[in-house]
């Protein structure tokens, strides 16, 4: 971008967001939606489960008071992954440690997926594991390579 000035011309460099953040901030973005879907879920489940039963027992309404915490939980996740995003596509650089974080909490919990597979055997269930430890680690890749955090200006 080139500013006139009276005397010269000056150069002023603009910041330009890499496609790789935008595809990740996308991916981000999409998954804070879904992760809003399921807490929504989570939290209208609970009542409805109450009006099948004439006569909630104990374990009903505990298990609905799960489901009210798993619902909250999947929302703050959501409003979480909602804020990554935005600031992904903004380059803050506190958005890509926290999200540097947050892939490698996914990694380990399909790591952990994967060794939970392996003893109770589920052919879809190793797949997914598989298939999210890889998109963690392709994601930490990006995210720690140079030229990503020149753009974050780390």
């Amino acid at each position: 971008m080139q500013i006139l000035s009276s005397n010269s011309i000056a150069t002023t460099r603009v910041r330009q967001t890499p496609i790789g953040i935008e595809f990740l901030a996308a991916l981000t973005a999409l998954a804070g939606v879904l992760f809003v879907i399921a807490g929504l879920a989570f939290l209208v489940s609970g009542p409805r489960d109450i009006g099948t039963n004439i006569q909630p027992s104990g374990n009903t309404v505990a298990w609905i008071g799960v489901d009210a915490a798993a619902g909250v939980i999947f929302l703050i996740f959501g409003a979480l992954h909602e804020v990554l995003a935005l600031g992904l596509i903004r380059l803050v650089n506190v958005a890509r440690i926290l999200s540097i974080l947050l892939f490698g909490m996914s990694a380990t919990g399909a790591c952990l997926g994967f060794a939970a597979t392996i003893v109770r055997f589920s052919f879809t269930g190793l797949a997914s594991n598989i298939a999210v430890a890889v998109a963690d680690a392709g994601a930490l890749w990006y995210l720690l390579r140079p030229r990503v955090k020149e753009a974050f200006r780390a």
